[in-house]
């Protein structure tokens, strides 16, 4: 039997459906009432750990609305079973377990209101009828939420948001649009239909518990009680796993219809409550749209067509390079936590904290002024994947539903195998949504897909890490070329050395000062093990590496996420001491077969690496983001780095290979300094106004700009 045989076409789907709606219209009333009275006495009445009246009524109810909302999901599917695609066909199954857990721990959530109800010092009749009233209102309410659900789908391709909270501040228009456009008098038929469908099975079915007759012994009253929280507990955190359920699970697959089929739009209306104002101005981005697509490479009158100030259009596109395409290099690209320039040897720290990573830079190209746009590793990934700089005020954007969908280069890479590795889970900061959503046949590792143990909070620890994700490459068939993003994590506080980490050796303060380990910016003795750790994991991997065949024909990108603040270090330049310099982190670009060893003093961004790593894949591409190829000569004219600091006080800045620049949007105040004089802390923007006014335009559109396409850079593959 082949694993083709197990996938559901859509039309037998839409068959069963139907199928099934047809037999449930069969059924008589009076048989289907008798049919929930037997299963609920069955299921309910006489099983001990529902021994209480209290108990009985809280599963009840529970059932009552987890049937509720199982009943609208399929109505759901039904309804719009023209959506549905040989490729999304496969992910219904899933979808739909997964919609079960959401619409869980909305049943788990709406227990509450009762759970206070029936303790408050009342009669049980008064209680009844409260909870009747009470319930038979919020069954209303939910009906007319999932029927605007339906008819935001049927308009938008998206399930209920908190963005249609807009239209009530025009509420005469939009009932004017509603009344014109939608059958509302069935609307409220329907709604009036559930409402007392919900009423009579709530009297009938559900409230008498409340009197149920009870004579269960006290342990078995705790064991029930004990039970239950557990179980309430267990529904509302949707999971078993380090991390709670959250709406990023449902964006796992790179299917929009079956991603919207897992959601429960009354969370979903929760869940994106914070994220309901796009904070973008459109007026500031046409503004600084010429000199921000001159920046970008969009031309006017070159040979890119793609120049619109009107549509605001980023869109540059490159072709193939056949001779590249030919040798499909292997990719890997591997983030190392809180690798600040600074803190390596490469930086000029003399307590060889990194010895393999320096090693391997010997050997390789290395940029040695390479930034990231912030201080954060969920923003920083989110760079690194989308090329767009996290520059959300409320959240992280691997947290914001409403961006979710973005186009990464590494989605170009059609005929690659890609895998993404990381010790922990990958729902920390919701980055699995980017990731699966937006990188097409993705194959995730995470916490539980791996043989070695969980060692803290941030999964295995990174030895094991490199490990496991380098005999997963070993394993592999050959017949396609791959890319593989690996992100450490153990560079973090607990700063976790585990036993089983092979010939490591920790040191004490017998082998290095802990005045030498302060000056070159290190906190304690337990972070620079930790550093010293992780580039011994990172050097673990080369070793392994260089003895497989995949090895020639691999290009390897190393950088860090983030840097950290210096603590005085003496080996950090002068210029930056008085700077936010936690953005300065080195890159190493290693490939004996296609790299020719050196430094390269261009600056160069964190959202530059998946257009480089496009462009050595030789594949062709598309890009509306900041990003831009390292080695494209085109762009060497002006290379600048954006970066902006999201915490208060919130700043932009942008270095280019004389200046960095620095503004604070909020009182207006800004600052340029020249890294290269002989006195580099000095202020020079009235010494050089130009410059200044050419760096704050560029800074400020680069910002106005990345709010914008943070929303408008959906999939162009």
């Amino acid at each position: 039997m082949k694993s083709s045989d197990f996938v559901i076409s859509p039309d037998s789907l839409k068959l069963k459906l139907s199928c099934v709606i047809v037999d449930l219209e069969r059924i008589p009333a009076d048989k289907f009432i008798y049919f929930l009275n037997d299963l609920t006495y069955k299921l309910v009445m006489k099983n001990k750990f529902f021994n209480t009246p209290k108990l009985k009524f809280l599963y009840s109810l529970m059932a009552f609305e987890l049937l509720f909302f199982t009943l609208f999901r399929l109505l759901f599917l039904s309804y719009f079973h023209r959506e549905i695609s040989a490729a999304s066909s496969g992910q219904l199954l899933n979808a739909l377990f997964l919609g079960f857990k959401f619409d869980l721990r909305l049943a788990m959530g709406l227990l509450l209101p009762a759970i206070i109800i029936i303790n408050l010092p009342l009669s049980t009749k008064i209680k009844i009828t409260l909870n009747n009233i009470f319930y038979t209102l919020v069954s209303g309410l939910i009906t007319f939420l999932y029927i605007t659900d339906a008819g935001y789908f049927s308009y938008l391709k998206s399930r209920l948001n908190a963005t249609i909270i807009q239209f009530l501040k025009n509420p005469a228009i939009s009932f004017e649009m509603v009344r014109e456009s939608y059958p509302w008098p069935l609307f409220l038929v329907i709604i009036l239909t559930f409402t007392f469908a919900s009423f009579f099975i709530l009297k009938n079915l559900v409230s008498p518990m409340l009197e149920s007759w009870h004579a269960g012994s006290k342990k078995e009253k705790v064991l029930g009680i004990t039970t239950f929280i557990f179980l309430f507990a267990l529904g509302l955190y949707g999971s078993v796993k380090r991390y709670p359920l959250r709406w990023s699970e449902a964006f796992a697959s790179p299917d929009p219809f079956s991603s919207n089929l897992a959601l429960n739009p009354v969370l979903y209306m929760i869940d994106t409550y914070s994220f309901r104002n796009s904070d973008f101005e459109e007026e500031k981005v046409h503004k600084a749209y010429p000199i921000v697509s001159q920046f970008l490479g969009v031309e006017k009158d070159g040979l890119q067509a793609n120049y619109d100030e009107k549509k605001l259009n980023f869109l540059r596109e490159f072709s193939a390079n056949p001779e590249r395409q030919k040798q499909k290099p292997n990719i890997v690209v591997i983030i190392m936590e809180s690798m600040g320039y600074y803190k390596t040897g490469l930086g000029g720290s003399k307590i060889n904290p990194t010895p393999n990573l320096d090693a391997l830079a010997q050997n390789s190209l290395l940029f040695n002024n390479f930034y990231t746009p912030t201080v954060a590793t969920a923003r920083s990934v989110f760079a690194a994947i989308t090329s767009l700089p996290d520059i959300s005020k409320v959240q992280t954007g691997t947290r914001n539903p409403f961006v979710v969908n973005q186009h990464t280069a590494i989605g170009e890479l059609k005929d690659y195998e890609k895998y993404y590795f990381l010790g922990g889970s990958a729902n920390w900061g919701n980055i699995r949504g980017v990731l699966s959503y937006n990188i097409p046949g993705l194959h995730i590792y995470e916490e539980g897909s791996y043989k070695s143990k969980v060692v803290d909070v941030w999964g295995i620890s990174d030895l094991n890490l490199f490990k496991e994700a380098g005999a997963t490459l070993n394993e592999r068939e050959f017949s396609k070329p791959f890319f593989a993003l690996i992100q450490s994590a153990g560079f973090h506080r607990p700063y976790t050395i585990p036993s089983d980490s092979e010939n490591f050796k920790l040191l004490s303060f017998k082998d290095v000062s802990e005045k030498a380990i302060h000056e070159f910016g290190f906190e304690s003795l337990e972070e620079y093990n930790a550093m010293r750790l992780q580039d011994f994991s990172l050097g673990k991997f080369f070793e392994m590496a260089k003895k497989q065949k995949w090895y020639d024909n691999t290009i390897f990108l190393v950088f860090g996420d983030h840097s950290l603040p210096h603590n005085n270090a003496i080996n950090v330049e002068d210029w930056q001491r008085n700077l936010n310099n936690g953005y300065h982190v080195p890159l190493v670009i290693h490939s004996p077969k296609y790299i020719k060893p050196g430094i390269e003093n261009k600056i160069a961004s964190e959202m530059d690496v998946m257009p480089t790593v496009a462009g050595l894949t030789g594949v062709p591409y598309k890009t509306r983001s900041f990003g831009r190829d390292l080695f494209n000569t085109k762009y060497d004219n002006y290379r600048a780095a954006f970066s902006y600091n999201w915490y208060a006080p919130f700043q932009l800045s942008l270095i280019d290979k004389d200046f960095y620049f620095e503004y604070i949007p909020y009182n207006g105040q800004g600052r340029l300094i020249n890294h290269t004089a002989a006195t580099p802390n000095d202020d020079v923007k009235d010494k050089f106004p130009d410059k200044y006014r050419e760096m704050e335009t560029l800074a400020k559109g680069l910002y106005e700009s990345a709010k914008y396409l943070l929303h408008h850079n959906q999939h162009l593959y």
